[in-house]
């Protein structure tokens, strides 16, 4: 693709998007559904938990070879494959349920395989983008397809609810599938016409493969001080808070209503952060503004460890969620307008990893301390307090990326 079209009339990058948004809303619908029969049908909501992290695991593991992969097959390939093999174990769970066949154990390995299936998925999608879209509409083109997807997450577990109150899960399952169905059909490849990976003369390992990919994000101070600040962002504000949410709703006597809006309002900080930066195209200093915005985010963050009044708690959630923004969506296109075309996949799989692979270690150390009696307001404090002081650290140390465009 030589000279890519203006963005909205991108034929590829309105595939890609449209795909994005089709298996977003299956995938949002789907987690619901499966949260609330493992509580309500199986009543085993300890177990929830297992289910989840079933997910997590091999996207985690297998991510890094994932963008490996992407590096070396068409990405839309890749992603329409995976697309499908996930319509294969819908259908396969849709017939469990209707057999009564449907167990936690046959959950676990459902959820094993879309995790494992997922770690494939994101890389390519990732790395595809700056292959479609003209590098000055990079910034936008992310914000777009990262805000639009966000939305997503909110819009799915509604629509959910609404077809669980008026059928079964059989209705829910089936929606989910059928829309991650259209998803794969619009990014068949030869609809989308991404370019062909160029066959390398001397085919190497796996292992030097992925050393290639960590020493070109490691020698670069771009890739380098990039990675840790989604590291230290996700580590410190995103995880904590997320998983702080069903603990401050029940310090404070709250319901799943309140739980909703503090969701909501994290949601809604992150998508008008999107929007704003696909209005507000910034291409100049963008390294002093996400390293500025990363110390803006953590004292919002800090604050919302203080606060104890639920509608200010759901205003904190959504500035917080808006700085952390201006933090994740500029460095991710500097990134890829900065790295070489067929090193994209690993790349954007480390930064993946970095953005989603620390959520549960989050998830895990905020629990532990949880249980060990510390109130989570506490937890929460020292969390900000530490990702702060990483933060001016990190400026201290990162003169070059402070400078960067």
């Amino acid at each position: 693709m030589e000279n890519p079209p203006p963005l909205f009339r991108n034929r590829a990058f309105l595939l890609v998007w449209m795909s994005g948004l089709s298996v977003m809303l299956g995938f949002s619908m789907f987690f619901l559904s499966v949260s609330w029969f493992v509580v309500d049908v199986l009543r085993q909501p300890a177990l929830l938990g297992i289910v989840m992290m079933s997910v997590a695991i091999p996207r985690v593991v297998m991510i890094i070879y994932g963008g490996i992969l992407a590096d070396k097959i068409r990405k839309s390939l890749i992603m329409f494959i995976t697309n499908m093999l996930q319509v294969f174990v819908m259908v396969a769970m849709i017939l469990l349920y209707n057999i009564d066949a449907l167990q936690i154990s046959s959950l676990i390995i459902i959820a094993l395989v879309f995790g494992f299936l997922d770690a494939f998925f994101y890389p390519a999608v990732s790395s595809m983008i700056p292959t479609i879209v003209k590098d000055q509409e990079l910034q936008r083109a992310n914000s777009l397809f990262q805000g639009s997807t966000e939305i997503m997450f909110i819009i799915g577990p509604v629509i959910a609810g609404f077809l669980l109150t008026i059928g079964d899960f059989t209705l829910t399952f089936s929606v989910s599938a059928i829309l991650i169905a259209v998803s794969t059909i619009l990014v068949f490849p030869s609809f989308v016409r991404d370019p062909v990976t160029e066959k390398r003369i001397n085919e190497r390992t796996v292992l030097d493969d992925l050393k290639e990919g960590l020493n070109y994000v490691k020698n670069s101070p771009l890739h380098r001080t990039g990675t840790l600040t989604i590291v230290i962002i996700n580590l410190f504000m995103i995880g904590p808070m997320m998983i702080s949410f069903p603990f401050l709703v029940s310090a404070l006597g709250g319901s799943p209503f309140e739980l909703s809006l503090l969701e909501g309002g994290l949601a809604v900080g992150t998508f008008l952060a999107s929007v704003v930066l696909v209005v507000w195209n910034v291409t100049l200093r963008r390294g002093r503004l996400v390293l500025f915005s990363l110390i803006v985010c953590f004292l919002f963050f800090f604050v919302f460890s203080q606060v104890e009044t639920l509608f200010f708690l759901v205003l904190l959630a959504a500035l917080t969620g808006f700085s952390a923004m201006f933090v994740y969506l500029p460095t991710v296109t500097m990134v890829q307008e900065k790295t070489d075309k067929n090193k994209l996949g690993r790349v954007m799989s480390i930064i993946t990893l970095a953005a989603s692979g620390f959520e549960p270690i989050a998830f895990g150390f905020i629990s532990f301390l949880v249980a060990s009696d510390l109130p989570i307001q506490t937890v929460l404090t020292y969390t900000a307090s530490t990702g702060l002081l990483l933060g001016v650290l990190l400026i201290w140390k990162s003169t070059a990326f402070r400078n960067m465009d």
